[in-house]
C-alpha cells in the first residue's frame, strides 16, 4: 500500500491515506461498506479515486471514494468502522477527497444519501434537485440503480 499521508485528528490518532489500486486492496473497504450497509457490488477501481483511511497499527477505519464525469465528480463509499465514530474521521474523510477533486479542477461534487443528510450540511453540501443534476453524473450506477429515489441529492460547489 502506499502512504499518502497523515491527517491529524485533533481527537483521534494519525490516519493515514492509501490510494487503492489493486482489487486485493480493496477488500477490506468493501468490508466496511457491506458492514456499514452502503453500496459496495459496484464500486470499480477504474471509474476513479478510491481510498482507504488506516490507523497507526494499519487496521482500516474509513473509506470514500470519488467517480469522475467530465468537470464533475460523485463522492461515494464514504464509511467509518462504527468503534471509531465519533472522533472527527467521516470529517477528515470528506474534507481530503475535497481537496483531491479541487487539486483536479472538479467545480462541483454531487452525492446521494439516506442517513448523513446532516453530516453533509455540515461539510458545506447543499440540497439540489435530482432533475438539475448534470447528465454526466445521472449515468452512474448510483443515480441510475443503485440509490433509491429516498436517497436525497446534494452537491458541493467549490
Amino acid at each position: 500500500m502506499i502512504f499518502l499521508k497523515a491527517i491529524k485528528d485533533k481527537s483521534a490518532a494519525d490516519m493515514e491515506a492509501r490510494i487503492i489500486n489493486q482489487d486485493q486492496s480493496l477488500a477490506g473497504m468493501l468490508s466496511l461498506l457491506k458492514s456499514n450497509k452502503l453500496p459496495f457490488q459496484d464500486v470499480k477501481l477504474e471509474s476513479g479515486l478510491f481510498i482507504s483511511y488506516h490507523d497507526e497499527n494499519g487496521e482500516i477505519i474509513g473509506s470514500g471514494g470519488l467517480e469522475f464525469y467530465s468537470v464533475y465528480a460523485l463522492l461515494r463509499s464514504v464509511a467509518v468502522d462504527k468503534t471509531q465514530r465519533g472522533k472527527a474521521f467521516g470529517k477528515e474523510i470528506v474534507t481530503d477527497l475535497l481537496n483531491r477533486a479541487k487539486s483536479r479542477s472538479i467545480k462541483e461534487i454531487y452525492l446521494l444519501t439516506e442517513t448523513a443528510h446532516a453530516f453533509f450540511l455540515k461539510q458545506g453540501f447543499s440540497d439540489i434537485s435530482r432533475h438539475d443534476v448534470p447528465v454526466e453524473v445521472k449515468t452512474s450506477s448510483e443515480f441510475g440503480s443503485i440509490c433509491g429515489v429516498s436517497a436525497v441529492c446534494m452537491v458541493y460547489r467549490s
